[in-house]
């Protein structure tokens, strides 16, 4: 069986943390000291806008890292585009994949409670982002929302283990719906 190819770096500049947190499983990467962010500052990003998106750090490198199965790092990415974003639709879209993250990150724990209360959540999110259109930031928001229902409707409980090769992607290939 061939391995999917890698997905598409956005931030190909930026390095991989050296581990994917776990809560309770791994170090917590900001506070202990043997954390993979021990001693760097936290995230600092500008707003997120329809004009920088195709530039703006925080964006691309929360998708590079969503895309590897790194769900707690690119929460604290797109958290920080978050803070600092004024824009309603834009706004939403990063609090839907904040919380989308956190959805695998409790899916992977085998907290299908809590994972069906961030993915509900994160969807109402996501739906409200694409008022406006379907696409957003260069992201197809519609295909997200089908593709993680129909995942997570055929997946109940987290898959055994869990292969981030398998997962589905962000892509901002605004032209294509997987």
């Amino acid at each position: 069986m061939t391995r999917p190819p890698a997905p598409a770096r956005y931030a190909p500049d930026r390095d991989l943390p050296r581990y994917r947190h776990r809560l309770g499983r791994t170090p917590h990467p900001r506070t202990n000291p043997e954390g993979h962010s021990w001693g760097s500052p936290e995230p600092e990003s500008p707003p997120l806008t329809h004009d920088n998106w195709r530039r703006h750090e925080a964006w691309l490198f929360g998708i590079d890292l969503f895309n590897r199965g790194y769900w707690w790092e690119a929460h604290e990415w797109w958290e920080a585009a978050w803070h600092a974003t004024r824009d309603d639709a834009m706004g939403h879209l990063l609090q839907g994949l904040i919380q989308l993250a956190a959805a695998w990150l409790k899916w992977e724990d085998g907290n299908r409670k809590g994972r069906r209360g961030l993915w509900r959540r994160s969807r109402d999110h996501l739906l409200t982002a694409t008022t406006e259109g379907s696409s957003l930031a260069g992201l197809e928001v519609a295909c997200v929302v089908d593709g993680m229902d129909r995942l997570f409707a055929h997946n109940a409980v987290r898959p055994d283990p869990v292969q981030t090769q398998d997962l589905p992607r962000l892509s901002l290939s605004p032209d294509l719906c997987p």
